[in-house]
């Protein structure tokens, strides 16, 4: 089994010397706020949409401010191609990646998620935190310089709200990893009104000071 299959994560080692492998990175690093940017309408404009600031922007106008320590994945429906690989990686020629052509982030929102919001972890529905049609990887590059994780394939996004949930990545533990396949999931609360946020704020702060709470106890190996 590869380590790069299907939903995974990418451990900032997969392309950065020095930086950690996924049996390395903390159990803190793998649990935060959802955020889930959905470009859905865009993508069915343009299959090779990438994710600006401005999208970034338009999602605080509507839910607050991203909170620091979240995980924010795209969510352009892509994952709904699956197990196809021509339509996965949008070519009929999906084993040549210079045909590649799919929905991700470009170097500037995730330069914007970095430096002001101190995310812990990005990620997308579709093969690659990178679009292609690129030589080099920046999207890549930047996250793990900055050692942080990389989501790739997240299945079932129209699942999660935009905001409100806690994102858990639990990968498998291997020693030395680039990467590891994962069986990424969420949690709600149970009371979430449109108009609520402040409760939803306070029942996610209390939801992970009690999950950092039983981890310092022993309770969370």
């Amino acid at each position: 089994m590869a380590e790069h299959t299907l939903t995974h994560v990418d451990a900032p080692a997969h392309m950065f010397r020095g930086r950690p492998y996924i049996h390395e990175i903390p159990l803190e690093r793998m649990v935060g706020h959802g955020v889930i940017i959905d470009v859905t309408e865009k993508v069915a404009v343009n299959v090779g949409y990438g994710v600006m600031v401005e999208d970034l922007l338009n999602w605080e106008a509507h839910f607050g401010k991203i909170p620091e320590g979240a995980v924010v994945i795209m969510k352009s429906g892509w994952y709904k191609k699956y197990p196809d690989p021509a339509l996965v990686f949008g070519s009929e020629h999906w084993n040549n990646t210079e045909t590649h052509k799919f929905p991700s982030w470009t170097i500037d929102a995730v330069e914007w998620l970095l430096s002001k919001r101190h995310v812990i972890a990005l990620g997308v529905d579709t093969p690659s935190v990178d679009l292609r049609g690129l030589r080099a990887l920046p999207v890549h590059d930047r996250l793990f310089r900055d050692s942080i994780i990389a989501l790739e394939g997240v299945a079932n996004l129209g699942a999660i709200p935009p905001c409100g949930s806690m994102i858990f990545i639990p990968p498998l533990k291997l020693y030395k990893g680039s990467g590891s396949p994962a069986r990424i999931f969420a949690t709600v609360p149970k009371v979430m009104h449109n108009d609520g946020h402040n409760e939803v704020e306070i029942a996610l702060k209390d939801a992970n000071h009690r999950f950092r709470s039983a981890r310092m106890n022993g309770k969370i190996p």
